[in-house]
């Protein structure tokens, strides 16, 4: 197990480089864009029409893209009512990981099912003429993402279960 947990760390680790790259992109994109955007109505007198829109649509990205980050991490809000230490915390953790996974499962179908139906019925952004499938892809993409770092956190709750050292331990 720990072998199969050192590969998808490095899987893992790749697909977060390419995300914060994106996430820099984006957000250097969305000040580029609402900065234009300032200097045109206050000195220009003057609007861009679909800066509002792209902003809006770049933020959801960011969402999505951001929302894995955390739960790479395990640090998504969430409310602990109780936590507990050692094999029982594992446990824990481990069912929470479990709940996180159906629940994020549930979404990503419900993503399909709303690419479908904006595929049968094509909807445009008014100012740029963008199919909105091309922004609901992120919902999958990010629900992906979430779903595949919360079985990495499930295997590694798993492994400590099982009395498995991570590599952390093992350096130590």
């Amino acid at each position: 197990m720990r072998g199969l947990l050192k590969a998808l760390g490095k899987v893992d680790r790749w697909i977060e480089i390419g995300q914060k790259i994106l996430i820099a992109i984006g957000v250097l994109a969305m000040v580029v864009i609402n900065g234009a955007q300032v200097f045109c109505r206050f000195v220009l007198h003057s609007s861009i029409p679909w800066s509002e829109q792209i902003s809006v649509m770049l933020f959801f990205i960011l969402i999505m893209l951001g929302g894995n980050l955390a739960m790479r991490s395990d640090t998504e809000t969430k409310i602990e009512v109780i936590k507990l230490k050692g094999k029982k915390g594992a446990w824990q953790r481990l069912v929470a990981d479990l709940i996180s996974i159906i629940t994020l499962c549930i979404f990503l179908r419900s993503s399909f099912a709303l690419m479908d139906q904006t595929m049968k019925f094509p909807q445009y952004l008014s100012s740029i003429q963008l199919n909105y499938v091309y922004i609901y892809v992120w919902l999958i993409i990010g629900f992906v993402l979430m779903i595949f770092d919360k079985a990495i956190n499930l295997l590694k709750n798993a492994a400590q279960i099982a009395g498995i050292p991570d590599g952390k331990e093992a350096e130590q």
